[in-house]
């Protein structure tokens, strides 16, 4: 159940244009959005980093700009008034051998590391031996924090020693500026995508208008209201439509044409059979074998005029409220155990009350016409008729006690012109009885009857 709900969109989705077009363009649209939140932040985030060098480098020139000469202090760089520079920067200013000259701290994380932190840094700053140096650092308990450092010498009287001041800062506020900042780009973005979807869902449904239009003038073509497709489309269906409405005509043509050649037929059979129904009047032939020549003929007739519309109209515009196939039935197997009468054939047939063929008298009697000639043709000396109904369903089984039929052989035997025997024929009787099952949906298969022959097994809905 679950793949199926999976699997279930997919299969919509291969088969709508309109998603195709609307699930890639969200798609597309969705990447932009995306990398373009991601470079808004980064810039954003590269801002603020900015803002705080910015802010160090202030307090840089307030430290020199607040020192007095000092022949006391052993820093070359006089007195630094503490009262000028930020009170919430952690500042230190180190000799490179790693010995604390002055400090002005704050945080308890830095002033905990107090009389090591120089010897930390120099080590941290020394490998790199840069003049200037800031980075956002990120310590292994997750806290992250901005180092600036800059190196420079003084003459200390004894010569050149070099120096670094440090300056450390928490980034909380910065981490916290900057998520915020992405939330609000995030939920901005989400609201755009809201809204171009929207637009996106109206224009794509607009721009499909024509297909749709086409799509509803074909099922009018089908339904026989209109005989081609409207010329006012947009200029890229042109073709295609131009294209259909060719093909329309040509099957329009050759619809005609197997009309007037079937009518031909119809016309020239009828009067045939309409001479032989005369010469057997004059024949003054008993009134048993004058009654089986004209129901005869009559069925012949039937059968013409069945074909004749089947030919021109096609199955689905033929379809009716239902047959009842009972007396259908038992009409052919009556008329068969006549024409087989030399094989002494028992002919059993079992049916349920309420069977009901949903479909047009005349392919029921194709049908099953064949399927009992055949069976009446391969029977020694019995044949089964089965007639059960499932559900909505009509099963109809059809058994001999003749040959049967070689396993390798159940496939081939359903198309037109294979036969499963020498016997004289065209091989169409079974194609056709195929061809008759597929336009109601149906399904047709054959396997070993009990009785030892083949078993003809009918599903249709």
């Amino acid at each position: 159940m679950g793949r199926f709900s999976l699997l279930y969109p997919l299969r919509l989705l291969r088969r709508s244009l309109h998603l195709k077009l609307l699930v890639s363009s969200l798609l597309v649209i969705a990447l932009i959005m995306a990398f373009a939140v991601y470079v808004l932040y980064l810039g954003h985030a590269e801002e603020q980093s900015q803002k705080a060098s910015a802010r160090m480098q202030e307090n840089l020139s307030k430290i020199f700009s607040s020192t007095d000469p000092d022949q006391s202090e052993q820093t070359a760089l006089g007195r630094i008034s503490r009262s000028a520079i930020d009170s919430n920067l952690d500042t230190l200013i180190c000799r490179a051998n790693g010995d604390l000259i002055w400090s002005n701290l704050h945080m308890p994380e830095v002033i905990k590391t107090k009389k090591t932190i120089c010897g930390d840094f120099m080590t941290y700053l020394g490998g790199m031996d840069l003049d200037y140096f800031f980075k956002k650092h990120t310590m292994p308990n997750g806290n992250s924090y901005f180092i600036y450092s800059l190196r420079f010498l003084r003459n200390t009287g004894s010569g050149i020693a070099t120096y670094y001041v440090v300056m450390v800062d928490s980034a909380k506020e910065y981490q916290k500026h900057i998520n915020a900042y992405l939330y609000y780009r995030i939920r901005q973005a989400m609201f755009a995508y809201a809204l171009l979807a929207s637009l996106l869902i109206i224009t794509t449904f607009w721009s499909l208008g024509s297909l749709r239009d086409m799509a509803r003038q074909i099922d009018e073509i089908r339904a026989g209201k209109r005989e081609s497709l409207g010329g006012d489309v947009d200029r890229e269906l042109a073709p295609l439509t131009e294209s259909l409405n060719q093909l329309l005509e040509n099957e329009r043509q050759q619809t005609q044409r197997y009309q007037h050649a079937l009518n031909d037929l119809a016309h020239s059979l009828k009067t045939r059979l309409a001479l032989i129904q005369i010469t057997t009047r004059e024949m003054a032939l008993g009134r048993d074998i004058q009654s089986n020549i004209n129901e005869q003929i009559l069925t012949m007739d039937q059968m013409i005029q069945y074909q004749l519309r089947r030919a021109v109209t096609g199955r689905q515009r033929l379809a009716n409220k239902g047959t009842e196939p009972v007396p259908l039935i038992e009409k052919l197997l009556a008329s068969l155990a006549k024409v087989y009468r030399h094989k002494k054939l028992q002919t059993h047939f079992q049916f349920d009350d309420d069977a009901l063929f949903h479909g047009e008298q005349g392919d029921l009697m194709e049908l099953m016409g064949n399927l009992l000639d055949n069976a009446c043709k391969f029977a020694i000396s019995e044949v089964r008729v089965t007639l059960q109904r499932h559900g909505q369903q009509l099963c109809i089984h059809v058994e001999d006690d003749g040959p049967g039929i070689d396993p390798t052989q159940s496939e081939q035997i359903f198309q037109r012109g294979v036969r499963a025997d020498s016997s004289p024929g065209q091989g169409i009787g079974l194609a056709v009885v195929t061809e008759i099952v597929d336009s109601y949906h149906g399904h047709i298969s054959v396997d070993a009857s009990v009785l030892g022959g083949a078993r003809f097994t009918i599903t249709l809905p």
